[in-house]
This record gives C-alpha cells, structure tokens and sequence, in this order.
C-alpha cells in the first residue's frame, strides 16, 4: 500500500509534471493567435469554445473518473493534452486553432479532477485521519512552481529562434508549443507509472462505466446543489475563473503595446506570469501558515486575500487608463495573482471536508466546470467589452465579479460555522 508520504511526493511530481507543459504555452497562446491573424473577437470565440466544451464535459468525465478509475481517466486525458500543443504550433488559421481548443478542451475536462482525488483518496485508505491541508495547498503551491518556471522559458524561447520567418509552418512563437508537446509525453509516462490504485474491472468494463456516469453526475449535482457551502464556493469559483480569463486574454496584448512587439511582449509576459505563478506558489504554501494567525478560519482568510487580489485588478484599470504605464500595470499583475494564492486551497480543502470517496472527482469536476463557466462568460463578454470600449472597461467588469467572490465566500464561511459537514449522512446517498 502507498503510505501518505509517498502519495504526496508522487501527487507533486505528478502535479508539476502536468502544468509545466502548460506553461510553456502561456507567454505565447494570445500571441500566436495575433501573429496568424485572427483579431481580438475572433481570439475571444476561441477561448469561448474552449471553455463551453469544458463546460459540457467537465459532468461526464468526473463521474467517468469516479466509476472508470482515474488512472485510466488520466492517461486518455494525457493523449490528448500531448496532441494539443502539436496542432497549436503548426496552425495556420482559425479553424486549425479551434481544433486545438477542442483537443485541449477534453484533455482538461478529463483531467481535472482524477490526480487530485487519487491523492486524497490514496492518503485517506492509508491515515483517515491524515490531514489534507498541507498536501493540498503544497500541490497548488507546486502547479504554480510548474507554472511559472515553464513560463519564463516559453517566453524566453522565441528570443532564441528569431531566424525562422514570422510567417512560416513554424515561428519563433510557436516554438514553446513543440516544446510543450515534449514535456506532455513525460507527463504521460509519469502518470502511467505512479498513479497506483486498487484493482478495478477490465477494460472490457467500460461500457457498463459509461451507463453508469449520468446517475453519477445526478448524485454529484444534487450534492452541490443540496450542500449550502459547496452551492457558494461553486459561485465563488465562477467569478474567479472570469477574473483569470480576463487576465490571460487582455495582459498578454496590453503588455505587448506598451512594450512595442509580440517578441518583447512574450518575454515580459512570461517572466511576470513566472513571477505571479511563483507568487501564488509561496501564498498557497503559507495558507496553513496564515489561518494559524490568531486562529483564523480558513475561508476568512480566503475571502481576505480575494478582496486583496480585487484591488490589484482595480489598479490595472488604472494603468490601461493610462497612468503609470507598464510599471503599474505589471506590478498590479503581479499582484492579482500573489495575493490569491493562499485562498485556493482553502476552498478546496472546504470542499473535500463535506464529500465522501464517491462523489470527490465528480465535485472536482462541478468546481473546474464553475471555473470554466467563469471563463466563458469572460471570453465572449470581456473580450468584446475590452474590444468596443477599451481595455479599462475590461478590467473593471473583472475586478466587480472578483469583489462577488469575497462576498460569496464570507457567506460560506458564516454558513460553515453552523453547517458541518456530516459524511455520515452524505454516505448513505451511495
């Protein structure tokens, strides 16, 4: 049996692994849309497809997770997180990046929620008393190391390729995404090698996992909608992933005008989105660390650091009115994403407290499904927005749906006062 210890170690590398090959992509993936052409609108449509099929599939494949295994779940997820990054590099127009997005959309979908359940449920089998907030807000604080240092060498790389034409099959900017694509195949193979699981039924089985999915993904719906905790943190995660949307379509191209290139504007981009993704590693870290000041509750602390992050995007809409320029601009960036870091895991660590082993990847799912919701809304509204009236309109239409997320989980937190979760109850649903 895999001890706690060694589920946590795996669970890091394993997370680690996952997001770097994201993060090679960060600096590059609104700049390589630009570079092929496509206008802002069009750029917003994309992420919009991206996001929606997220949201159509997030249900499904969470409660496949749950029935399938999510060692399985995982390595199809890996396929298809391999295939993304190649087809990137290599588009040419707009439907060829759209087939990207659909790619990228079930691998994220598939992906979202079996590592994470894997690790709570391998550290329950082992200590059911272990505690879960170190490893979790460890794991956050390692997707956010994965983050940003794949980050600053995506954007360091096009620097190093300036010989290939701008219009040619491959460009300097679509180098990080080959790059990427390398990272992901090692992915595959680390997953297939260390996410070990109880025996399940063979392969052969599949077909009575996928009948079973929709009464699995009705169990888990009700839950959330039942549980009045979960019902507000799923809200919160909503407004937070429009914030994150708006983040990563409008910096990127802000930066790169008040920098004067797509080249320079990658390489600012990719050292500060090291720099938040690092950031946010440290405030993930330090969450166990800040809710033991004075004994505070973890969702207050969570709401704090939330209501801090609202400011620094408040203080972006100031820079992109045009006072203080790239300086304020960047380090408001920064800001947004540091300040954050330790309210994550907190919520999620509140989440996976009120669930039993049944429901966990089909509640991970629920949550990553809000995120992408979150991210939908922003990239048909914010883009748009941002396009017609300016960017500063963007941002302020951010920062209002991240002060509704301090709202919404001050409201959790009071709730959870006198609502404790009892799995006792929850597991008689099985």
């Amino acid at each position: 049996m895999i001890t706690a210890a060694q589920a946590q170690r795996r669970y890091l590398l394993l997370t680690g692994l996952r997001w770097s090959a994201t993060g090679l992509v960060i600096p590059v993936s609104v700049l390589l849309y630009a570079a092929r052409g496509l206008d802002l609108p069009t750029i917003g449509l994309l992420m919009a497809l991206y996001s929606g099929l997220v949201v159509v599939l997030e249900l499904p494949t969470g409660g496949l997770a749950d029935q399938l295994g999510r060692r399985r779940t995982m390595l199809v997820a890996s396929v298809f997180l391999v295939t993304t990054p190649l087809v990137a590099a290599f588009a040419q127009v707009w439907w060829h990046f759209a087939l990207a997005a659909v790619s990228n959309a079930v691998g994220r979908a598939l992906g979202s929620g079996p590592v994470e359940a894997w690790y709570v449920d391998t550290v329950r089998a082992a200590d059911p008393a272990a505690p879960l907030r170190r490893g979790i807000s460890w794991g956050w604080a390692v997707e956010c190391v994965g983050l940003g240092g794949a980050a600053i060498v995506g954007g360091i790389l096009p620097q190093f390729f300036r010989g290939l034409p701008d219009d040619g099959l491959i460009t300097p900017i679509s180098v990080p995404a080959l790059a990427a694509a390398g990272v992901a195949v090692v992915s595959l193979a680390a997953h297939a090698a260390l996410m070990k699981e109880p025996p399940r039924p063979a392969v052969v089985k599949l077909r009575a996992a996928v009948r079973a999915v929709p009464s699995q993904i009705s169990h888990g719906v009700r839950l959330a909608a039942g549980d009045p905790v979960i019902r507000l943190l799923v809200v919160r995660v909503a407004a937070f992933g429009l914030a994150i949307n708006t983040l990563e379509t409008l910096a990127p191209l802000q930066f790169a005008e008040l920098l004067g290139g797509a080249e320079r504007g990658a390489a600012a981009y990719g050292l500060l989105a090291a720099g938040a993704f690092l950031g946010t590693a440290a405030g993930a870290a330090s969450a166990p660390a800040l809710c033991r000041i004075g004994a505070a509750a973890p969702l207050s602390v969570a709401a704090v650091c939330t209501g801090l992050s609202t400011v620094a995007l408040g203080a972006i809409a100031v820079s992109a009115a045009g006072l203080g320029g790239f300086a304020v601009a960047a380090v408001a960036y920064l800001g947004a994403y540091v300040l954050s870091g330790p309210a994550g895991p907190l919520a999620t660590e509140a989440l996976h407290e009120r669930v039993t082993e049944r429901e966990r990847a089909t509640l991970v799912s629920i949550t990553s499904l809000a995120l992408q919701l979150g991210g939908f809304a922003g990239s048909l509204a914010i883009s748009r927005l941002a396009a017609s009236a300016g960017f500063v309109y963007g941002w302020l239409a951010a920062a209002l749906a991240l002060a509704g997320a301090v709202i919404v989980t001050v409201g959790a937190e009071r709730l959870s006062r006198v609502d404790r979760p009892a799995l006792a109850t929850v597991s008689t649903l099985r």
